[in-house]
């Protein structure tokens, strides 16, 4: 058990080099580079959040789907309209805070928005993070085979130890977008420019997220990887993990 644990771990890690990663990248590297003028010092406060809430979100969202039928009804197009909406928020949010205030004033909802998303000033909250790491959660469909069989197989024979085997790929997974969120959070913080919340690095995270949000929305993300797998660009990192399996 143990080694298939260290597998599981194993190819959560690779997983990150496939291309069903994609569409969280920019999430993960941009929504940990978010940051206000309060904070001055490198922390991994931000990207452990949104990893970790990622991690969860992606566990709970397999058991839900397989220990349920009430989600199995649900079109994928209603995951990707949710997912790609709180991403495409964000995204507008960030890039129009002005607009998007007068919007929300407008529309009635202004007391509602301030807590879900934040003043732009206060991007950086933890609520903002948990939300923004969970809502990818239900758009995430793994290319690893070790994934699939915990799914497929493991899962439904055994609930604990299918459980053990996820929560190892979770982790794994997770462990390597905390390094790349920490990564994008020491530049962010050495250079100052890029730190500073109303200025243009917070715009163009603004419109990574709109174009994200809209590649999750129109399915573009499947597409993508879809794509890349048809020509076989993942085909090594596959046949790695699959000769760990075999071991």
């Amino acid at each position: 058990m143990i080694e298939l644990i260290i597998i599981s771990f194993a190819a959560g890690i690779l997983t990150v080099l496939a291309p069903c990663i994609l569409p969280l990248l920019p999430v993960i590297i941009g929504g940990s580079g978010l940051r206000d003028d309060k904070e001055r010092n490198i922390s991994l406060k931000h990207p452990t959040i949104i990893v970790g809430s990622l991690v969860l979100s992606i566990v709970v969202f397999t058991l839900l789907l397989k220990a349920t039928t009430a989600f199995l009804g649900v079109p994928a197009m209603v995951w990707s309209i949710l997912s790609g909406g709180i991403v495409l928020l964000f995204g507008i949010n960030l890039l129009f805070p002005i607009l998007w205030e007068k919007v929300m004033i407008a529309t009635g909802f202004q007391a509602g928005a301030n807590r879900l998303l934040g003043r732009s000033q206060k991007n950086a909250g933890i609520r903002k993070d948990i939300l923004l790491g969970a809502a990818l959660g239900p758009v995430f469909n793994s290319c690893s085979p070790t994934y699939a069989l915990i799914v497929a197989v493991i899962l439904p024979a055994s609930f604990t130890i299918g459980l053990t085997y996820l929560f190892a790929y979770a982790v794994g997974l997770g462990s390597v977008l905390l390094l790349i969120g920490f990564f994008g959070r020491v530049i962010t913080t050495r250079l100052r420019w890029l730190s500073n919340p109303n200025g243009v690095f917070q715009k163009i995270i603004g419109i990574i997220f709109i174009l994200v949000g809209l590649m999750i929305l129109f399915g573009v993300d499947k597409h993508i990887q879809t794509y890349v797998l048809e020509h076989g660009w993942y085909d090594p990192i596959m046949k790695l993990e699959e000769s760990f399996s075999a071991k």
